[in-house]
């Protein structure tokens, strides 16, 4: 693992890219359709949208600790920070900062309606994304041991943050476009997260974890991926096709194509190795990331130029 100092291992920054990215285009598509663009709205919006990030990650880490202790295979994109297993950090360390981060959302959420006049009902999805980003490790859900941890991160990075995004803007849900761009960046991390299990899946196996790749097994997990890549470019395409969205925004996103190829090509060609987990992954996350900027820029594009 690249050295790093221990809160940056602990923030995990590098998967805050696929959360970033969302909440940007949320805010692009209410700019796009209202013609105004609050850039302290957006900056505030991306600061809660980390805090967020970190309160999970911090929480995380203090739920893995026996799946942590026994795995082999940490990297950037699994395994957990490993920050309290190897003693740089301890449990008290990450639950003064994770209840930090979460005071310091609530606290930004409150300026944003009480003294930038957003909509009450941002504290709706203040609140969703609290209690999925904890319930996702902690009890009483604890999915990510339950089951069905991929399918809420699904849930959280695709439709809630673009929609949180849009509605700090826009104030309203009152249009299709959020929703539809939203799928295939929810379908892109959903690939992400599956596969960032497969080198954890001995040690969460012996700590009771049960990830989508113990509960199905690598063939039919991976097989899954290979779907949801396929859904998420349909995602794109359908819509272009049929006008749901705008020329500009699928044209950008059909270029993710030449990022997927490789990705259904792995998974067609099977062999385990430790570096075909990294290649995955990181074709995976660019794969997210297009889906997020790529409509963006087009909307801008459009917007401009149109």
């Amino acid at each position: 693992m690249i050295p790093l100092s221990p809160w940056l291992r602990a923030a995990r920054l590098q998967l805050h890219t696929i959360g970033f990215t969302p909440l940007l285009l949320g805010n692009i598509i209410a700019w796009y359709e209202q013609g105004r663009f609050g850039w302290l709205l957006f900056f505030l919006s991306a600061v809660i949208g980390l805090l967020l990030h970190l309160a999970t990650a911090f929480v995380n880490d203090l739920a893995d600790v026996q799946t942590d202790t026994d795995n082999d295979a940490r990297s950037l994109f699994s395994g957990g920070s490993g920050v309290i297993v190897e003693g740089l950090l301890t449990r008290a360390d990450l639950i003064r900062a994770a209840g930090g981060a979460v005071f310091l959302s609530l606290f930004l959420t409150l300026v944003l309606v009480f003294l930038l006049g957003v909509h009450w009902g941002i504290f709706l999805f203040l609140l969703w994304g609290l209690a999925s980003g904890l319930g996702y490790s902690l009890p009483p859900l604890k999915l990510s041991y339950r089951g069905g941890g991929e399918f809420l991160v699904l849930l959280n990075y695709g439709p809630a943050l673009v929609l949180t995004g849009y509605f700090v803007q826009a104030g309203t849900l009152s249009t299709s476009l959020p929703w539809v761009l939203s799928l295939p960046i929810g379908l892109a991390v959903f690939a992400l997260i599956t596969v960032t299990q497969f080198p954890d899946r001995k040690a969460d196996r012996k700590a009771g974890k049960r990830s989508l790749v113990i509960l199905l097994g690598e063939r039919r997990t991976l097989g899954l991926v290979a779907a949801a890549v396929v859904l998420g470019l349909l995602g794109v395409l359908v819509p272009l096709l049929t006008g749901a969205v705008p020329l500009w925004a699928g044209i950008p996103s059909l270029l993710g194509l030449p990022l997927a190829y490789p990705l259904l090509k792995i998974i067609r060609r099977w062999e385990e190795a430790p570096d075909v987990y990294i290649k995955l992954s990181q074709q995976t996350l660019l794969l997210t990331l297009w889906l997020g900027f790529a409509p963006a820029v087009g909307l801008v594009l459009e917007k401009w130029w149109g």
